[in-house]
């Protein structure tokens, strides 16, 4: 591995099961308080003035969170996705050793699949009904 390859692996961080760019992380943390607390203070100063009293804090703390959406739309924006899905059709073999690994019983799998119309309608608008069923045809 090269030193750019290393510097750019240790420069992603895993979060919540998701792989990030640990400076944006940073930054759009950063942003999100930053924008949060301005909208609060601003609200601490201006509602006195317009208000009652026990609302202060309240609308206080709709314009932090007013700053919070504010943030995570810049956020949106600024830093795009890096990601890119690479997808490849899988065949019923596949599936099968994915089970036996699971320990899963694909038989039991594909009844419960049969048995179920909802499941299958799904299965089927999602494209992936014959991936499952494509081994048990076989066998017929």
């Amino acid at each position: 591995m090269t030193d750019k390859q290393q510097k750019n692996k240790e420069s992603y961080v895993e979060v919540i099961g998701d792989t990030v760019y640990g400076k944006h992380l940073i930054a759009t943390i950063s942003l999100s308080i930053v924008l949060s607390l301005i909208g609060f203070f601003i609200g601490k100063q201006l509602f006195p003035h317009i208000a009652p009293e026990q609302m202060v804090k309240s609308y206080s703390l709709l314009l932090g969170i007013a700053g919070s959406l504010i943030a995570l739309l810049l956020n949106t924006l600024l830093f795009k996705p890096k990601r890119t899905l690479n997808e490849t059709p899988n065949t019923s073999a596949e599936l099968s050793a994915v089970y036996a690994k699971l320990q899963i019983d694909i038989e039991e799998e594909r009844e419960a699949i049969m048995n179920d119309p909802v499941t299958a309608a799904e299965m089927k608008n999602q494209g992936i009904y014959d991936m499952f069923m494509d081994e048990e045809r076989e066998e017929r």
